[in-house]
This record gives C-alpha cells, structure tokens and sequence, in this order.
C-alpha cells in the first residue's frame, strides 16, 4: 500500500447521509452533544457522521431516525426531502431562545401525538329568533 496517497475523500453517498444527519440535528436544535448523548458515542464521532468521514451503524442510523423523528430512507438519500417545512421551520425558530425552541419542540410533539384532527361535522343553522313564525312541516 502506497503511504505517500493522500487519504480518501468519503464517497458521495456517506456525505450525503452526513448532511442529511446534520440537517436534520440543526432542524430540531439539537447539538452534536446532544446527540452524543442519546448515542453513547464521542462528540467527535457525531462529528465524522456528519462530515462523511466515518460509516454510520444500522443501530446508529435506527437510533438517528428515531432521535430526528425521520425515515432511514430518509437519512440514506432514499426518500425527497420536504425541504420547504424545515427551512420554515428552521427560519422561524432560528432567533428564538433556548426556552422557547423548547416550548416550540414541545407543542410540535402535542400536535404529532394528537393525530389529524376529527372531521368537523355539519353545523346546525342558528334558532330563529323568539317571536319568528315556524314554517310548516318544521313544528
């Protein structure tokens, strides 16, 4: 092996999981402690994820997934970003304190755990007023 080549540049689908990876931390504030933390790794490892200099696990990407509430077909490039939703999202919260991003987190995981809110049903039309006649058939 030639020890004078310089070291390998990670291919573009390891990169390409490492933005996403970061993409996705940044999206819910979250710092590469953080995430360490929830991993049992070194920082510095959530740090080479990030970069593409270092492979991800099946159980790292399982736990990643979980952690940033998307897909690993999302995480692998496999599935289309919904990029206009975390760039709002992200805008939007980027100025707000450490307390409201979590405020914010918060009330979008109420929201999520709520599910599609019911069906509205059809509304009855107001009572006439006192004093108005009924129509026939309506007594």
């Amino acid at each position: 092996m030639d020890k004078s080549k310089p070291h390998q540049q990670p291919d573009g689908e390891q990169q390409q999981v490492g933005r996403r990876l970061r993409t996705a931390r940044e999206t819910l504030g979250l710092t590469q402690d953080d995430v360490a933390g929830a991993l049992g790794v070194p920082r510095t490892s959530v740090t080479a994820m990030e970069s593409g200099q270092r492979n991800v696990t099946a159980l790292e990407l399982r736990r990643l997934a979980r952690l940033y509430r998307r897909t690993v077909h999302w995480l692998l490039g496999e599935e289309e970003e919904d990029a206009a939703v975390d760039n709002a999202l992200y805008r939007a919260t980027a100025e707000l304190s450490e307390n409201d991003k979590e405020q914010v987190l918060r009330f979008a995981q109420f929201l999520a755990a709520a599910g599609s809110p019911p069906t509205p049903r059809k509304r009855r039309s107001a009572p006439a007023p006192f004093g108005t006649p009924i129509p026939p058939g309506q007594q």
